[in-house]
């Protein structure tokens, strides 16, 4: 069964970095990419329609034109679960937010893709 991530990241390069440490912890998946907060409402809409849902979502915080947190609100209120932030920028405050507007937890950037992707992978497979 094919594992789908959908990743929303106004850097290109973090999501093609990402992808490739995933596909190495889950070779049957399938990396969904947003360039901004309102790019992922956008998609995820188009995916909802389409009845396919992503196992894991991975917000980044900053964002031009939707930040994460607002981005991860409208996508929680459109039923979507299992959404993590993704950010460089941790602060106490920032879990509590997060898990505000719907998000299940933060993950720090700074933990190195390699052991980011691990981690993930280890929480889709956890979820089956």
């Amino acid at each position: 069964m094919t594992t789908r991530i959908f990743i929303v990241d106004d850097e290109p390069r973090v999501a093609e970095i990402l992808e490739t440490y995933l596909q190495k912890e889950m070779p049957d998946i399938e990396v969904i990419c947003a360039s901004d907060g309102k790019d992922a409402v956008e998609k995820m809409a188009m995916m909802l329609a389409d009845d396919v849902t992503p196992d894991m979502t991975l917000m980044d915080l900053r964002m031009p034109i939707m930040d994460g947190i607002e981005s991860s609100k409208q996508l929680s209120e459109m039923g979507v679960e299992n959404i993590h932030i993704l950010t460089a920028y941790v602060d106490p405050e920032l879990k509590e937010i997060a898990i505000t507007v719907g998000a299940e937890g933060v993950i720090d950037k700074s933990e190195g893709y390699a052991k980011i992707a691990e981690r993930l992978a280890a929480m889709v497979n956890e979820k089956k």
